[in-house]
């Protein structure tokens, strides 16, 4: 998926009057932006480390890469017939080529970079995490049983789904949403229609299952801010007026929790009357 520059966010988008939010961004002919020290997305470039030393490990040697693959790709027969349900979460830590993990740590960073401020860490690993196994579950679920998937996609999407549902939420106080929600909606559902092409090898379901989740989780525990009276010097002084605590979201982060485990459950049980058993 292609994505806006890390300066496009709404909220470093010069607005018309005082009506909206603002904060100088970088122009032609001006001194170039620097973002806040508070805003840095450290979370976000921790998640972009531990992807790229993971596919370095896989790189030594075709052994190594072997093992990773073997032992953490998402493969529903190990799952269905072994119990290896961890497999759900450590797909993610795996790329399958270099494209691939490029693709998936830009998206990232670009995406982690706005999101990540306004909905601080806690939230914003909650929807990665919470939103990456929507990705899988439904990938298990509904995806080629015979088919191995690795990636962080779907952790993605659930970024992207989540911030659009924050500028939704938020298209009173945000610069320039409408434009943004259309060229974020555009790119979603590109991507997702190249994914149902024929010889793709992409797994859209570990996509959809990331948007539903994501967007799901966004828009009850995302932060909830009130249109400033001055222009705040950074997101995170802005995200200092939320309204919503997570706090407050817990019950329904738990009926999450559960209607995603309950999701798992059924497809561990319903898979074995249409795959094979090709576990020894």
């Amino acid at each position: 998926m292609s994505a806006p520059s890390d300066n496009d966010h709404p909220l470093y988008e010069k607005a018309k009057g005082q009506e909206r939010l603002q904060i100088s961004a970088s122009r032609a002919g001006k001194k170039r932006f620097r973002r806040p020290p508070e805003d840095q997305p450290k979370l976000t470039l921790v998640l972009v480390a531990i992807n790229a030393l993971i596919f370095a490990a896989m790189m030594v040697s075709a052994e190594i890469e072997r093992e990773f693959m073997v032992h953490g790709a998402l493969f529903p027969p190990l799952v269905v017939y072994q119990g290896q349900v961890y497999r759900l979460f450590t797909a993610m830590f795996l790329h399958g080529g270099l494209a691939h993990v490029l693709f998936n740590m830009y998206a990232l960073y670009i995406v982690g970079s706005t999101v990540e401020p306004i909905f601080g860490r806690l939230r914003f690993s909650l929807i990665y995490f919470l939103g990456g196994l929507a990705g899988s579950a439904l990938s298990l679920a509904l995806g080629d049983p015979l088919s191995p998937s690795v990636g962080a996609s779907g952790a993605v999407f659930a970024i992207f789904a989540a911030e659009a549902a924050h500028l939704y939420q938020h298209r009173g106080v945000y610069a320039n949403v409408k434009g943004r929600l259309r060229h974020m909606l555009f790119l979603i559902g590109m991507n997702l229609v190249i994914g149902f092409f024929p010889g793709s090898r992409i797994d859209n379901w570990g996509h959809i299952g990331g948007v539903i989740g994501g967007f799901l989780l966004a828009w009850r525990i995302a932060p909830r801010l009130s249109r400033p009276t001055i222009p705040p010097r950074s997101m995170r002084e802005f995200a200092r007026s939320d309204t919503n605590p997570i706090s407050s979201r817990l019950p329904e982060l738990a009926i999450y929790v559960f209607v995603l485990i309950g999701l798992i459950v059924v497809a561990i049980n319903a898979l074995p009357a249409h795959m094979p058993n090709l576990v020894p």
